[in-house]
């Protein structure tokens, strides 16, 4: 076996091919996207245009398109070569995020709690259950990611919320990689959750935003 074949070899046992969605950019975005922010394709990771084809069966084209789309949300950073790089977030990434967050979401949240409706609470319940009974890594960090998110669902400004979601997304990697080695760490990003969504339901603003800005904090604590 070549050192391109074991390479190619390498990248496809990280990566976590979706079942197929509308179109094969839609297909591409979200495999690497899964695989991204469950760090199974670590940082630095390289995916070449031919390779990550070859791997899902496509042409180059809607792969180029989704290193594009990921490269917005901060995921992959765009090379010179036929491809891009897996981005690499440091400590102080996160501790910049952190802060800008912790401006931002405050006024999602009082914007969310006037408009929470009973369905969206119901599902932020269901994503929390669904993350307690899995013994899934997968299933956690896409929970986790899938609750903030829901929570946000009934803000106004959606620009506001789309820009929590590429930080939050920008963040999940170096998060992913701390809570993964920290089970206790984990505990309390699970208890956080639980605090969240009894604000929510209680409609309490203050409370939510109070657990919020703490639980924003856990990657980067000693």
């Amino acid at each position: 076996m070549t050192e391109t074949e074991r390479k190619s070899d390498s990248l496809e046992s990280s990566l976590a091919k979706e079942a197929r969605p509308r179109t094969a950019t839609d297909h591409v975005s979200t495999s690497l996207r899964r695989s991204i922010l469950t760090g199974d394709l670590a940082a630095g990771t390289k995916l070449g245009l031919n390779e990550v084809a070859e791997i899902f069966d496509v042409s180059t084209t809607p792969v180029r398109e989704a290193l594009r789309e990921l490269s917005f949300e901060g995921l992959v950073q765009l090379g010179n070569y036929k491809g891009g790089v897996v981005t690499a977030v440091t400590r102080k990434d996160v501790e910049e995020i952190v802060r800008i967050r912790q401006t931002l979401e405050p006024m999602a949240i009082e914007e969310a709690v006037v408009g929470m409706t009973e369905e969206i609470l119901a599902d932020a319940r269901a994503i929390l259950d669904e993350m307690a009974v899995s013994d899934s890594w997968d299933a956690w960090v896409h929970g986790n990611r899938a609750f903030h998110q829901k929570l946000y669902e009934a803000s106004t400004s959606r620009r506001l919320v789309s820009l929590i979601k590429s930080l939050q997304d920008t963040q999940a990697l170096f998060v992913s990689a701390t809570l993964r080695r920290s089970p206790t760490l984990k505990d309390t990003a699970t208890a956080d959750h639980e605090a969240m969504l009894r604000a929510a339901w209680d409609r309490d603003a203050h409370t939510l935003t109070e657990v919020t800005l703490r639980h924003l904090t856990i990657p980067i604590r000693d």
